[in-house]
């Protein structure tokens, strides 16, 4: 049977990393400002004291303190979208592992030739070959939807994500030198409909994908020989991404 020993090897690496490199440059940004901002504070604390008295220098504090929250939430929110990403390949690559009975290989995070891009999963068995694009969309406030064309998660319109995946799969079909399907696996918010097809590319809760994909009609030429043939070349071509 085709296949890797641990089909669930790399899933989220490349998110989790960009997330610990968020954190670190987070750090980084702090110290580099306290080293100039905490002397110019106590300067200017006590220059404001001076001058207006401590009824002054609550007032500068009061004010300083909310744009300080609000610059660290904005570095906060860049790297939990990057732990929130991980977690969803994660969860994705749980979910696929069955499919390996089926005759399924999955390989995650792999490189994109020629790009900074990755694929967050690639799957290759008897009904050819599907790139997997995780979305972890958890939040309660907001809903997917479909307007115009366009789809939307809460007030943001998600056409760029749903052409990037299709770039994504056009650019392994051209390193393998078969069709790629595209897929986005949604966790958490749901799906119109249960599907979405929008941009070349199907969007499906994620907890539907396994069942998709074990019922999808298998294609003349992909007996497990050839699959297996279509792993060893994407291993080579399509190795895994390093950032």
């Amino acid at each position: 049977m085709a296949g890797i020993p641990d089909q669930r090897h790399g899933a989220g690496a490349s998110a989790e990393r960009m997330s610990r490199g968020q954190r670190t440059a987070d750090r980084a940004r702090q110290h580099a400002t306290a080293r100039w901002a905490l002397p110019a504070a106590a300067v200017g604390g006590l220059v404001v004291a001076e001058l207006l008295g401590a009824a002054g220098w609550l007032a500068l504090v009061l004010v300083l303190a909310p744009v300080a929250a609000a610059a660290r939430q904005v570095y906060r929110r860049a790297e939990n979208s990057w732990t929130k990403g991980a977690a969803g390949e994660r969860r994705t690559a749980e979910m696929l592992i069955p499919l390996q009975r089926d005759g399924w290989t999955a390989l995650h995070d792999r490189a994109v030739p020629g790009s900074r891009a990755n694929l967050d999963h690639l799957l290759i068995g008897p009904a050819g070959v599907v790139m997997v694009d995780s979305k972890n969309w958890q939040s309660t406030k907001s809903q997917l939807r479909v307007d115009a064309g366009r789809l939307f998660y809460g007030r943001y319109d998600q056409t760029k994500a749903l052409q990037t995946a299709s770039w994504e799969a056009r650019q392994a079909a051209r390193a393998l030198g078969v069709p790629v399907r595209a897929i986005v696996a949604v966790h958490g918010a749901a799906v119109p409909g249960g599907v979405v097809m929008l941009e070349d590319v199907t969007v499906v809760p994620a907890k539907r994908l396994p069942a998709l994909l074990r019922n999808s009609a298998p294609l003349p030429g992909f007996d497990p020989a050839r699959v297996q043939q279509l792993v060893e070349r994407a291993e080579r071509v399509l190795p895994p991404y390093v950032g």
